[in-house]
């Protein structure tokens, strides 16, 4: 967007508000300032080559030195009505800007008078107090945030849903061999394993540890295949980053699987249950469905669920080259899984008992 600088005052103090703004990068690439003439910013204007345009009246600086009002116009484009407000919301927050220097100045030039200075050196202090202010606002940050948004499941949809596919059949592969190895015992094979000392927890973390130990292994060669495959360019630490995560996925996901086996009583529930968290969680993970295709509300949510978490490192990892990784929030949320097992087993293993 083209936005055109009037500078009907033309005084020292506004051309260089002026030039600054023409040069600063506050407003990122989206937006682009350029001095002009009132007459060929209203041509621009009805050409529909400026957006809208800024004007900064007659006796600009004097008025601010004076601590009287000052009126900054926004004169838009009637063809681009969205975009004129945007600016006009930049221009209000120069205003405070504004509002907060003029204070300063005024401040300072009332101690000024009071220590007698003469008024070529009072106003070469109420000038520097102008730049150094003006200088801070301009260079303080941005007004004008820039996120760019990386939609991969478009630019490389092969890369995409090939690694979107390799972590459903990971989901898979888990759910499937702990389901595989559990095994409904009978009353007196649980009396025979309590007098051995064998507690529910334990088999639960044995079967624990023989799936991840299986799908870890088959989902790391499964992700370097597709690496492979797919000509992904990885190094080595990205290669270690990619092998922890599975694991952690998995036993985050085996976590939440036995927890329901401890909860849910029935064989047929539990199964029920089990089947359509895993469901939800593929949903949730963004590899069925792009996160950015789902509405603003749910996607503020996916971020707190591990497996859109995994899924999104994942996809960070190989495809974005992503060197830096973050690790805690899927590890806070192994731990919680496994307290709430270990909670959820004793108070089961008390229950059997009484």
């Amino acid at each position: 967007m083209q936005i055109g600088l009037v500078d009907l005052d033309q005084t020292a103090e506004t051309e260089m508000v002026v030039s600054l703004l023409e040069q600063s990068s506050q407003l990122g690439d989206f937006i682009h300032m350029k001095q002009t003439s009132e007459q060929k910013a209203q041509t621009a204007i009805e050409k529909d080559e400026f957006v809208s345009y800024i004007l900064f009246p007659e006796s600009f600086t004097k008025k601010l030195y004076y601590g009287e009002s000052v009126v900054v116009t926004v004169v838009g484009n009637p063809n681009r009505q969205l975009e004129s407000f945007l600016i006009k919301g930049l221009v209000d927050s120069a205003a405070r800007h504004i509002s907060a220097s003029q204070a300063n100045i005024l401040t300072i030039n009332h101690f000024a008078k009071q220590l007698d200075l003469d008024t070529k050196t009072r106003n070469e202090i109420v000038l520097a107090q102008f730049n150094e202010f003006l200088l801070y606002a301009i260079g303080k940050d941005q007004l004008l945030d820039q996120n760019k948004l990386t939609n991969n499941s478009t630019t490389s949809p092969i890369k995409y849903f090939g690694i979107a596919g390799a972590f459903f059949v990971i989901t898979m592969w888990t759910v499937m061999v702990y389901l595989f190895l559990y095994k409904e015992a009978s009353n007196e094979l649980q009396t025979r394993m309590s007098l051995y000392g064998v507690t529910d927890f334990q088999q639960i973390v044995a079967r624990i540890i023989v799936t991840v130990l299986i799908t870890s292994l088959l989902g790391v060669l499964l992700f370097i295949g597709l690496n492979y495959s797919l000509s992904i360019s990885m190094n080595t630490a990205s290669y270690g980053k990619l092998i922890l995560f599975i694991v952690l996925y998995n036993l985050t996901l085996l976590s939440f699987l036995a927890l329901i086996e401890a909860i849910v009583p029935s064989q047929m529930l539990r199964l029920t249950v089990q089947i359509l968290v895993t469901s939800l969680l593929l949903l949730a993970s963004g590899s069925l469905i792009p996160a950015i295709y789902l509405p603003l509300y749910i996607q503020d949510i996916l971020p707190f669920i591990f497996s859109n978490q995994v899924f999104y490192w994942l996809e960070e990892i190989m495809l974005n080259g992503r060197n830096y990784v973050e690790f805690i929030p899927i590890i806070l949320t192994l731990v919680v899984g496994f307290l709430l097992l270990i909670g959820a087993s004793f108070v089961k293993e008390r229950v059997r008992n009484e």
